[in-house]
């Protein structure tokens, strides 16, 4: 889904910015402090955060840009303004206008304040308090111990003001009103306020940037730091709030999740095509020799096809199915329907195919990348491939935001009692020949239709044992993965179907039509003891699959220079390994 010309062009002029340069030798801090001074030129030359949360299409093609650019600032950006100017925005109404404005000039960046270090989950926990002072209107956020402090946020070097929006609990008249983020400044030119203690945590090379834990000791905040929503919150510090209830206030105060979710896989969506791009670049041009052939190009070799063309193949859907997605998200910001298919229909179906895929592409990016790095032998752990960067960005993009396996959980749990999910229906037609494009939707239609039958049964039976709560999931779980996994993969084999605009004739056509085929076969033949056991497929059928690996690389090779055509990836993030 490329946005329009004149603005990729803007993002190609910033990446032969000064600043974009390869810098090598920069200590942890002055590569955190580059991070930053990055993100004002990028400032500089881009419409400011509430315009981009505003023009979805946009903020999409930067954030992939600055992904595959510095996958660090891509972090930063996205801390920016898809959390901490998107909630400042969603939530805070014009009494916000003030740090809207201070956050698109970037006098100061975003940073949010909600994980906290002492349990996993926390989120649904939160013990940071902001208590309502009836004397001034205002509130005094405070950690009640050290398990209640930030955990990570980006707040870390002292000379980088932060505006941090944090997440706690709203005790007014002694009651517990449920989590609303808070806007306060954590770091100025003056340094800290009082009341907020900083402590830098260890360096983290895989992603670097400057993280923290934080905590507050009665930091005071004025009426207006706190992002009340549709809720009203008056003087005398009585709650009026539409929704009702503490635990719907903390689902819509999460809300603003939902665009860093989508922009997360979009990011790793990207990066795994400038790998795969430049791996292919790799194999075609360095030659090997070996004792019975003389010296070719390792790509001759279908012992580096076959990674390197499933990295590709696999690359291929989850690009397929990050565009689904982003187009789902467009739409919904402007309230129309993006299917048939539940879950692709409107909040919270589709909020919870927003996370199911960042889970995906965070797990299938890093199995990408890291086979290209591979294939690239020792050439691939030097900085110019990125392809180590682009693993400590899929490796942090897992837990960030959400958590991604605890997203699949959540959504295995909540699919498996009917919450807005019905399975497939069951086929009107068998399979029928496992070479036939026709059969492998039905075939995974049918698996995830199956795993969801069992995952209900077992629910129930555990329940016919009056087993509840922790007890009756607990030995389950792993069933709701593979439930979940087979959803998710048939979302994807579903969307690489779909052919894109750029590959409707031509050679960009044959290839994405071999790469539809290679991700198909290795998605079915992955699960052959599954559809043997059920019946699906019999054993002669699975070796027939398997036996076109040969066919499918010739196939791939026969187009392979219509890639970069086909992911979209531009020249400038066409790199060499490594240059002689």
């Amino acid at each position: 889904m490329p946005s329009d010309d004149e603005f990729r062009e803007v993002l190609a002029a910033l990446s032969r910015h000064e600043l974009f340069r390869p810098r090598d030798g920069l200590d942890y801090r002055r590569r955190c402090e580059l991070t930053y001074d990055r993100l004002r030129v990028v400032g500089e030359h881009l419409p400011p955060g509430s315009a981009l949360l505003r023009d979805l299409p946009r903020l999409f093609t930067a954030l992939e840009w600055a992904a595959v650019a510095d996958p660090p600032l891509f972090l930063a950006l996205t801390l920016h303004v898809c959390l901490s100017l998107g909630a400042i925005v969603e939530f805070g109404g014009d009494g916000a206008e003030r740090h809207v404005r201070e956050l698109d000039a970037m006098s100061s960046f975003g940073a949010l304040l909600v994980t906290e270090v002492g349990r996993g989950n926390s989120h649904l926990g939160i013990r940071t308090v902001a208590e309502h002072d009836p004397a001034t209107g205002g509130f005094r956020l405070r950690t009640p111990d050290e398990a209640a402090r930030k955990f990570m946020p980006n707040v870390g070097l002292a000379n980088v003001p932060k505006i941090g929006v944090v997440y706690a609990r709203l005790h007014a008249h002694g009651r517990d009103h449920g989590v609303f983020p808070f806007v306060t400044p954590i770091r100025t030119a003056d340094g800290t306020p009082d009341g907020v203690h900083v402590t830098p945590l260890p360096e983290a090379p895989l992603l670097p940037l400057d993280y923290a834990v934080i905590s507050f000791d009665d930091l005071l905040l004025p009426p207006a730091a706190l992002l009340s929503d549709t809720a009203r919150l008056d003087a005398a510090g009585t709650l009026d709030d539409p929704l009702g209830d503490p635990e719907r206030r903390l689902r819509r105060s999460l809300d603003i999740r939902h665009n860093a979710w989508v922009a997360s896989a979009a990011a790793l969506a990207a990066v795994t095509r400038a790998g795969v791009v430049n791996a292919l670049r790799h194999a075609r041009t360095r030659t090997t020799v070996s004792p019975f052939t003389a010296e070719r190009a390792v790509l001759d070799h279908r012992a580096h096809q076959r990674p390197l063309f499933a990295a590709l193949a696999d690359c291929y859907a989850l690009t397929r199915v990050v565009d689904k997605v982003k187009a789902a998200r467009i739409r919904s910001q402007g309230r129309e329907s993006a299917g048939d298919d539940g879950s692709w229909l409107s909040e919270p179906a589709l909020n919870r195919t927003y996370g199911l895929v960042k889970a995906y592409a965070s797990d299938a990016a890093g199995r990408i990348v890291t086979e290209c790095g591979l294939r690239c032998g020792a050439h691939g752990m030097f900085t110019p491939g990125r392809w180590v960067e682009y693993q400590g960005l899929a490796h942090m993009l897992g837990p960030a935001a959400g958590d991604g396996y605890l997203i699949v959980l959540e959504a295995a749990r909540a699919m498996a009692s009917g919450d807005h999910y019905a399975p497939p229906p069951p086929e009107d037609r068998a399979a029928g020949d496992p070479l036939d494009p026709a059969s492998w939707p039905v075939l995974a239609r049918t698996r995830e239709r199956l795993l969801h039958q069992r995952l209900v049964e077992r629910m129930e039976l555990a329940r016919g044992r009056g087993q509840t709560g922790f007890e009756a999931w607990n030995n389950r779980a792993s069933s709701g993965v593979e439930f979940v996994e087979a959803h998710v993969a048939r979302l994807v084999l579903e969307a690489v179907a779909e052919v894109p605009a750029q590959a409707r004739t031509g050679p960009a056509a044959r290839l994405a039509d071999a790469l539809h085929a290679l991700h198909a076969v290795r998605e079915l033949t992955a699960h052959a003891g599954f559809h043997l056991r059920e019946g699906l497929l019999t054993g002669e059928q699975v070796d027939r699959l398997a036996g076109r690996d040969n066919e499918l690389c010739d196939r791939v090779l026969a187009d392979l220079g219509a890639v970069p055509h086909l992911l979209d990836v531009p020249e400038e993030f066409r790199h060499p390994a490594l240059s002689p």
